[in-house]
């Protein structure tokens, strides 16, 4: 294992740690007055960190007088954390050190099974030529799943879900040791927690991001802490019925069906009927783009509908931001008509586009590991963003 992992930081080290953590790097100076300690403490908390492998110099900036000012930063060599994202049509992994330098990266799309992903990305993580050369294994794991991550993965009298057999799969077939902390985390969250680390969610506690693609789900923010909810499963938009009426029938996941990219397509099939229809949610856009009234007659219907989701959520949460992305709203004008007709409902939230793309769920599955990581590292001085994480028990058993 690292050196983090192996060595037991004093409060005093752990909270310079954690203060060189959140500032990236910084001078004693710096430290002594972010964490309230005298210089001389700061001095001696960075001289064991530093001879720990913990923290390094970074580079000695001139001063005024002539004397050198050392700039520390957290080495690459306390440690290394892998986020994996076993997403419905790829499944990839990202490697970075605690410092958040990237180390190695891969993605494979494929056709599988629910119940096969676990197996494909852990093949795809074993066979990593540059994670197999790392001398000691990561900090923390942290998977993504397209599943509801419940919070007790083992209860008496039910079954086992899907996530967690999704997991031990990855788990064994990934050649990492089972006794590492692995935390699994649903996708959406994941990509929420990318958005407020880094992206369009970032300086707001209350904030929420919804994804629209093959599926619909909402990852938000209160307190600037993840609220996952008291069974894993906040944020489940396809819950919602679409009719509050007993005459009419409101399935399971019956807004995800209707107003996914696979409901869009199963719309257009019927409206199109025997004319060309469009062969996906992009072609059906570029066709309203050129003025075919049936496609415009679909992308309104469906924009307005993903606008008023939006609206219904922020309603209920009441966040200051909400970033909508997804597979779906990489069209500027089907986006365009979401946010209007957000915008008509709720003028006190930003509604934001993701900039992101597919990259946030794996890259919010790398932060929620470091999370896990740094918690474990300088526990008494660090606020996680993930308070009570979902993780495997250890060793795995089958």
């Amino acid at each position: 294992m690292s050196a983090a992992a192996d060595i037991a930081l004093s409060d005093v080290e752990q909270m310079v740690f954690a203060h060189l953590l959140e500032a990236g790097e910084a001078t004693r100076k710096m430290l002594a007055e972010s964490a309230g300690l005298s210089f001389p403490t700061v001095t001696a908390a960075l001289s064991e960190l530093t001879t720990n492998d913990m923290v390094c110099e970074l580079r000695r900036e001139q001063g005024a007088r002539g004397r050198a000012t050392i700039v520390y930063g957290v080495s690459d060599a306390a440690g290394w954390i892998l986020g994996v994202d076993i997403g419905s049509t790829q499944v990839s992994f990202a490697a970075r050190s605690l410092n958040g330098c990237v180390l190695a990266q891969d993605s494979r799309r494929h056709e599988g099974s629910a119940s096969a992903l676990g197996g494909l990305a852990g093949e795809l993580v074993a066979s990593a030529r540059l994670l197999a050369k790392m001398k000691t294994a990561p900090l923390a794991v942290a998977l993504a799943l397209n599943q509801v991550v419940p919070r007790q993965l083992i209860r008496a009298g039910r079954p086992r879900p899907l996530a967690l057999e999704i997991a031990q799969t990855f788990v064994a077939s990934s050649s990492l040791p089972n006794s590492l902390p692995f935390l699994l985390e649903n996708n959406v969250n994941c990509a929420a927690v990318a958005e407020h680390q880094d992206g369009l969610m970032r300086g707001h506690d209350d904030a929420a991001y919804m994804q629209i693609g093959v599926g619909i789900g909402l990852g938000f923010f209160a307190d600037g802490a993840l609220i996952r909810g008291g069974q894993g499963g906040s944020g489940e938009l396809a819950q919602i019925p679409v009719s509050w009426s007993n005459a009419v029938a409101s399935g399971v996941d019956e807004i995800e069906r209707r107003y996914g990219s696979v409901g869009i397509m199963r719309a257009a099939s019927e409206v199109f009927g025997d004319g060309p229809a469009p062969s996906s949610p992009e072609e059906l856009f570029s066709m309203a783009e050129n003025g075919d009234e049936k496609a415009i007659g679909l992308m309104t219907e469906h924009g307005v509908a993903l606008g008023r989701i939006a609206a219904a959520a922020s309603t209920i949460l009441d966040p200051s931001v909400i970033v909508v992305g997804g597979g779906l709203t990489r069209n500027r004008v089907f986006t365009q008509i979401i946010l209007d007709e957000f915008r008509g409902r709720n003028q006190d939230t930003t509604i934001e586009i993701s900039q992101k793309g597919s990259e946030a769920t794996v890259l919010g599955a790398c932060l929620l590991a470091r999370d896990l990581a740094i918690s474990h590292i300088a526990e008494r001085f660090y606020k996680p963003l993930s308070a009570r994480p979902t993780l495997l028990p250890s060793p795995v058993t089958g």
